[in-house]
């Protein structure tokens, strides 16, 4: 784990810091959105945040009941050091609380970091897909008995 690590909100004004750490990371991080464009909404991001440095955020797409992951991205200088990691997992959170009961998301299968974080967390592969992506899924609600969060 990073020291002085936070993942808060984004916010308006990180809007700009988001877009270049979206280009610096890749266009790979984002799933593409319809029309072809890449676009994410600072009032569904996660950011991880290192003194004034933004190095990574997660983003998603939810309506009352269900959230899909539309993005994930860690600089290259902070991976494999438990960002990706402690994004989801505040993420997941963060929909529970807001009343989410499903998340889903699909990583392309050559995504090899994004599809261990989101097995370490406890995900379930749902399947792979003609596309080659894996695609996962995780109820926020009901018994959690489990260590990978299903009733």
């Amino acid at each position: 784990m990073l020291p002085h690590l936070t993942v808060r909100p984004a916010q308006t004004p990180d809007r700009n810091a988001l877009n270049e750490l979206v280009k610096t990371v890749g266009p790979q991080c984002v799933m593409e959105l319809s029309g072809g464009r890449a676009s994410i909404d600072v009032e569904h991001a996660l950011l991880a945040v290192q003194g004034d440095c933004v190095i990574g955020f997660v983003a998603w797409l939810q309506d009352e009941m269900q959230a899909v992951v539309v993005g994930l991205g860690v600089r290259d200088t902070h991976r494999h050091f438990g960002v990706a990691t402690q994004l989801v997992n505040t993420l997941t959170e963060h929909l529970r609380e807001a009343g989410v009961r499903l998340l889903e998301v699909v990583v392309p299968c050559d995504r090899v970091g994004a599809i261990a974080v989101f097995d370490s967390v406890g995900f379930r592969r749902l399947g792979r897909s003609a596309a080659d992506c894996v695609t996962f899924e995780y109820r926020l609600w009901g018994r959690r008995n489990r260590a990978d969060g299903f009733a």
